[in-house]
């Protein structure tokens, strides 16, 4: 039998029918003026999704698959390093990719060099035919995928490129292709060129793109290609923009419209998709101009007098902790007095976790409104948590088991 009273006063009757005798002394249930946290509603410029500890395990999970071919073994490498993470056996890894390397193929080549700038110790050897071959291919004859795998692989094998010559034939052939995925490709592309050459006609694609996005209900925006294509679209973005320095032409919340379509996935089909959210997680998390930042309670979301301490996690979208941060209640209000019970209230540090003792304020029952806001960098965004409500509760509930 379940009972709900509140302290000093006459148990309330059950329904209809119950019977109202004291139970034998059994085990009890007591929830004491607990302050039960809801993040609810009203969060406009609050991430509704992030990379969690189980969604990077999942992540990792697809991005370990043993190797199939060069390009699977592309997509793991690198995909695992944009997660700050290495694979197993980097010996194996390099001597995978050297064994599997076409001399004669630009794709190939581009896969190699990728892998092997990421790999400790990893080392090839270029021939001079190798090198006219992918000289070659940066022309306007070839398609942008052609382009860009080949300045790409001429980078990372660092080797000679001139640079002005690459952009006018990415420029001409990019009239040609005006296709979302080779215009995040002509992005990268020009990444990888000297910052000597005029970048500024392919910088203000991604503003281009940006207007290309769907906007599904307000919360979420991606390219109707899907995450995969739009995933790729903010590592570009951000890597050009860090290259060439300049903020990208994205919004507020723009930026956490596409971290929820893009966080979203959980599971994902194919290797590519995997590579794609892993390079989105590592470019959200280290960039020049923007770090978005995710605010969540640690562990139940209630404070009582037995556990008075607010507990909130502050990370960024791969959940690493942003320990460096300074953490402040602005104000909590009475939702029904509008009275400001509390104000510019730091939260403490303890260990990864940032704290706050709201019951020393003793607040009546109700619901309350926080604002919370974080700083201590001047790339955060969605750092301003507003309208987080509070319930104060004076009630116990008992739950006595008949013997």
């Amino acid at each position: 039998m379940t009972r709900w009273y509140a302290p000093g006063r006459k148990r309330r009757r059950g329904p209809a029918g119950s019977s109202n005798k004291m139970a034998a002394p059994g085990r009890r249930l007591c929830l004491v003026e607990a302050l039960l946290l809801l993040l609810v509603g009203a969060q406009a410029l609050a991430p509704s999704h992030h990379l969690s500890a189980q969604d990077l395990a999942r992540l990792r999970a697809a991005l370990e698959r043993p190797f199939t071919d060069l390009q699977a073994a592309y997509h793991s490498i690198v995909g695992l390093h944009s997660l700050g993470l290495r694979v197993a056996d980097e010996k194996a890894a390099c001597n995978f990719v050297k064994s599997h390397v076409d001399s004669s193929s630009v794709d190939s080549l581009f896969y190699a060099a990728q892998s092997i700038r990421v790999l400790s110790g990893c080392e090839v050897t270029i021939s001079n035919e190798t090198r006219e071959l992918l000289l070659a291919a940066v022309s306007e004859d070839s398609s942008i995928t052609q382009i860009f795998h080949a300045v790409g692989a001429l980078s990372s094998f660092g080797l000679p490129l001139a640079s002005q010559e690459a952009l006018s034939a990415l420029t001409a052939r990019l009239s040609k292709e005006e296709n979302v995925l080779a215009t995040i490709q002509a992005l990268e592309t020009a990444s990888y060129l000297s910052q000597q050459a005029d970048l500024s006609g392919i910088v203000e694609e991604i503003e281009d793109l940006v207007a290309r996005l769907d906007d599904l209900g307000g919360v979420y925006l991606q390219f109707e290609e899907g995450i995969e294509t739009t995933a790729l679209f903010v590592a570009a973005a951000y890597k050009l923009s860090d290259h060439v320095g300049t903020e990208p032409a994205m919004k507020e919340e723009q930026i956490i419209q596409l971290i929820n379509a893009i966080f979203s996935k959980k599971n994902f089909e194919t290797l590519s998709e995997a590579f794609s959210v892993a390079r989105a997680a590592g470019s959200l998390s280290h960039n020049r101009y923007h770090l978005p930042v995710i605010i969540v309670p640690d562990g139940p979301a209630a404070v009582s007098h037995h556990q008075p301490v607010l507990r909130l996690q502050v990370t960024n979208v791969m959940s690493k902790p942003l320990t460096q941060a300074s953490v402040k209640l602005d104000y909590a209000k009475s939702a029904s007095t509008k009275a400001t019970v509390l104000q510019q209230t730091p939260f403490a540090l303890s260990g990864e976790v940032f704290e706050l003792n709201f019951m020393n304020v003793k607040p009546a029952s109700g619901y309350y409104d926080f604002s919370i806001s974080v700083d201590g960098d001047n790339r955060f965004i969605a750092n301003r948590v507003e309208h987080v409500f509070f319930w104060h509760m004076d009630w116990i509930l008992a739950q006595d088991y008949d013997q």
